[in-house]
């Protein structure tokens, strides 16, 4: 979609994000027993509102078909930046898939990592200044506890912050209060890395400017021959969703009682398309069973426009 389709829907399409994110919220706190931390919301994002994100996109975009699949991922990859402790590398990741009618596609990504607060800024704990680097200054790092990836090196340019790598911050009680930014309250918002955390937008405006390409960083589209190390990590991050949702797709439910944490929905000119199938390519097979949930959760939205 280009950013005038979006433009000319962007007041709808943020109220009904919006309302999805809250609904996601309240089955949060409907389900969990104790007070709810960031792989709780995790878990709701990338399950919960997953579908009714889907529903949504048709209904705003009729012109458009889609596909909208996500997987979720208990334990994180973690990274070693030369420094005393290793960092996560984040929490969950938005990507959009722009599909051409000429087979082409133009990809953007969001990784996130989210953390809880209890108002709008937020001061980054010593103990997180490590992940504060690595999203300040990008210094070249190797995978831990991440699967077949373990002891593969990554080098992102610039060293410098980017659109593409932001916090997460996530109001401590939202249905009550909200998170907020002038007049508006919402429960969930987005910041760029920084000593004081201070949010920039809402996730829903966040995640309408990722399919504008106004928000976000491009991936190259072939995770084969790209040289750029950002292109690199994001295709390493949905390899390693690709796996766990081959897994579950193949598996009897009984076998995995789990199985709601892959999710794909579609409308039927998009049912075999889904870029972690483009994702696998080649490795299936070559992962151990136990390394399947060290990954970062993955949301990935597709979408091309109709023939008519």
């Amino acid at each position: 979609m280009n950013a005038n389709v979006v433009n000319d829907n962007e007041s709808v399409l943020e109220t009904l994000i919006e309302n999805a994110l809250i609904n996601a919220v309240k089955w949060v706190y409907s389900n969990c027993n104790c007070t709810p931390q960031e792989p709780d919301y995790v878990l709701a994002l990338s399950t919960q509102f997953t579908k009714e994100l889907f529903y949504i996109l048709v209904a705003v975009f009729p012109n458009y078909d889609f596909s909208v699949s996500s997987v979720y991922c208990h334990q994180k990859p973690i990274v070693d930046i030369g420094l005393d402790k290793k960092t996560e590398l984040g929490d969950i990741l938005f990507v959009y898939a722009d599909r051409k009618e000429n087979g082409e596609k133009v990809l953007n990504s969001l990784l996130l990592q989210a953390k809880v607060l209890n108002h709008a800024l937020l001061r980054i704990h010593k103990s997180d200044k490590n992940q504060l680097e690595l999203y300040s200054k990008w210094p070249e790092f190797i995978y831990h506890r991440a699967g077949f990836l373990n002891g593969e090196k990554r080098d992102v340019l610039p060293k410098t912050i980017n659109n593409g790598a932001q916090y997460l911050l996530i109001d401590n009680n939202p249905l009550t209060n909200g998170v907020f930014i002038g007049k508006d309250i919402f429960p969930m918002g987005c910041a760029m890395p920084d000593d004081i955390l201070c949010i920039n937008d809402s996730l829903s405006k966040e995640l309408i400017n990722l399919l504008k390409f106004k928000s976000g960083r491009t991936i190259d589209n072939n995770s084969y021959s790209t040289k750029d190390g950002w292109s690199k990590m994001i295709w390493d991050l949905l390899k390693i969703a690709a796996f766990k949702y081959s897994r579950r797709k193949n598996a009897k439910v009984e076998s995995f009682p789990r199985i709601k944490e892959c999710n794909h929905f579609y409308t039927e000119n998009m049912k075999d398309i889904i870029l972690l199938n483009e994702a696998l390519g080649n490795y299936e097979g070559i992962v151990e069973a136990k390394n399947e949930n060290s990954g970062v959760s993955v949301v990935l939205v597709e979408s091309i426009l109709k023939n008519k």
